[in-house]
């Protein structure tokens, strides 16, 4: 299959945007029905404004165990701007939905969530200060946009 045929069959289907859609299902519904295994994955918890989403690939797979070819929708997930898991669907050829996995767990994904976390606590306490808003995205990392949510949201 070419990329035209493939990126045709994802605007028929809405394929790659029901992937996004339904990530923020998947991940709301295991956050509030496995509270202890999310708070044990993010450390604590996440701020839902800080994830965003990235279209990472859709392609076709087909085993030749299974009676019917599928395509994968996947998505990169980011908390300010690191990498902290993956979401993937995998669609039946006719649009509907076989299956969907939600990852948090490469092996330096704990590391990540530790600097995210203590840079996060840093710009909290920094803005308690008083600290100017573009020093504190200066000394954290943080984009300057996360730095102006936390100060009207959480300070």
């Amino acid at each position: 299959m070419n990329k035209e045929i493939l990126l045709e069959w994802d605007s028929k289907h809405s394929a790659m945007k029901r992937t996004k859609e339904n990530y923020w299902k998947t991940y709301r519904k295991w956050r509030d029905e496995n509270k202890g295994e999310y708070h044990d994955t993010f450390m604590g918890k996440l701020y839902d404004e800080f994830i965003s989403l990235e279209e990472r690939a859709i392609y076709l797979n087909y085993s030749f165990n299974k009676t019917e070819a599928v395509v994968f929708c996947s998505i990169d997930i980011f908390y300010i701007e690191e990498r902290i898991g993956t979401y993937d669907i995998e669609f039946f050829l006719n649009g509907e939905i076989a299956d969907d996995y939600l990852g948090f767990g490469d092996v330096l994904f704990k590391d990540r969530m530790i600097k995210v976390k203590h840079n996060i606590k840093t710009a909290r306490s920094a803005l308690k200060l008083g600290i100017e808003v573009s020093d504190i995205s200066k000394i954290t990392e943080i984009p300057l946009k996360h730095i102006e949510i936390l100060k009207e949201k959480y300070s």
